[in-house]
């Protein structure tokens, strides 16, 4: 699974929602059954990478790729 950090632009950043990711949260794309692709109008569904807690609709390039972290 691609883990990406969630760095809000554009209207991620405007019109916030309680539901959203944090700044700086790992987060990974996730296709919910009926819904359009990932990528339509440059936008994609996330979970978190941590609780797989369903995120919500956020703009592709607030989607900053990021390195898996060492398991310790």
């Amino acid at each position: 699974m691609k883990l990406y950090r969630f760095e809000p632009v554009g209207l991620d950043l405007f019109d916030r929602k309680a539901y959203m990711p944090i700044p700086g949260d790992l987060v990974y794309k996730t296709q919910p059954y009926g819904t359009p692709r990932n990528g339509t109008m440059g936008m994609a569904y996330v979970a978190d990478a941590e609780t797989d807690e369903f995120r919500g609709l956020v703009l592709l390039a607030s989607l900053v790729p990021a390195k898996k972290r060492k398991e310790t």
